[in-house]
């Protein structure tokens, strides 16, 4: 697969992605707002989100991370921030399952932890857009510094 054409498919990913955030956030709202009946549709898109973020990520970790090793000298470094990022990503998936998961908590405590969930993930989202998506990066032509023989 070419630089440019995973550089494409990460990018629409993010757009799916941030159209489902948004619904969430919606839905956090309205609970925070009060409306208890929309907790159960917010744990069940919440569950649906963390399952398609962690195949987004998946994909990332084949695709994009082995366009970034081949990128240019500093791809060592950008797939190690790659990794570091999804690893924290997912303790903190984790996390808000079990805390969505948990009948026990109050809906707005649920809520906002739904809504600072969207808020950080739309942040690594624009920082991965930012310094590991750049068309600088990403690019299709092969760059090569050869060694003259004198």
């Amino acid at each position: 697969m070419k630089p440019s054409q995973v550089r494409a498919h990460v990018l629409g990913d993010h757009e799916h992605l941030r159209a489902r955030l948004r619904s969430l956030e919606r839905h956090g709202k309205r609970v925070l707002e009060g409306s208890e009946g929309e907790l159960a549709a917010l744990r069940d898109e919440v569950e649906d989100f963390l399952a398609r973020l962690r195949e987004h990520m998946g994909w990332e970790e084949l695709h994009l991370r082995t366009a970034l090793l081949e990128a240019d000298a500093w791809g060592q470094e950008r797939a190690r921030h790659l990794d570091d990022d999804h690893r924290e990503q997912r303790e903190l998936l984790e996390l808000i399952l079990r805390v969505v998961g948990d009948r026990s908590r109050p809906p707005p405590l649920v809520a906002r932890n739904v809504l600072d969930l969207v808020a950080l993930v739309l942040d690594d989202m624009v920082e991965e857009e930012r310094w590991l998506l750049d068309e600088r990066v990403l690019r299709d032509d092969v760059i090569s510094i050869e060694a003259e023989d004198g």
